[in-house]
């Protein structure tokens, strides 16, 4: 584990604060519209290229659905769990290729079960087995804006 340079750790403090503000706006949506505020309805419709938003496959924390599925859901908060961890120990933690492959067969799993004809897992199951493989993706992305902000040695 090499330690982020000074332009990769803040490049990855603003990307990491963009991942926070995301998570935050996907569980603010439910409770703005409930609270009758309209614009909430359009950031749903600008939400809805980043999941299928199937209301009985998203999560309800008591407000009304969020605008992702469950498993989109912990895909983004493990996301910005492994960017965050990533700044928080200011180090390049790359998963090995086998670490990623497991932590995605129960995802695979659940994917493959419906068209098996085989009962899939319910919703907080599945953004539970999503926050790893979004963490690994999230320490990936955070080596990535590492590599991409070094500047020029020559």
């Amino acid at each position: 584990m090499k330690p982020l340079h000074h332009h990769g750790r803040l490049a990855l403090a603003i990307v990491t604060a963009a991942a926070a503000l995301f998570c935050t706006v996907v569980v603010a949506v439910p409770i703005a519209e409930a609270h009758g505020w309209a614009p909430a309805a359009w950031i749903r419709f600008g939400l809805r290229p980043a999941c299928h938003q199937i209301p009985d496959r998203c999560l309800d924390l008591g407000w009304g659905h969020l605008p992702v599925c469950a498993r989109c859901a912990g895909l983004y908060v493990g996301g910005l769990l492994g960017l965050g961890f990533s700044l928080l120990v200011n180090r390049r933690v790359r998963p090995s290729l086998g670490w990623f492959i497991a932590v995605t067969i129960p995802s695979a799993l659940d994917l493959a079960f419906g068209p098996l004809g085989l009962p899939n897992l319910s919703n907080w199951p599945r953004f539970g087995i999503s926050l790893l493989p979004g963490a690994a993706l999230g320490l990936l992305l955070a080596c990535a804006i590492d590599d991409l902000s070094k500047p020029d040695s020559g």
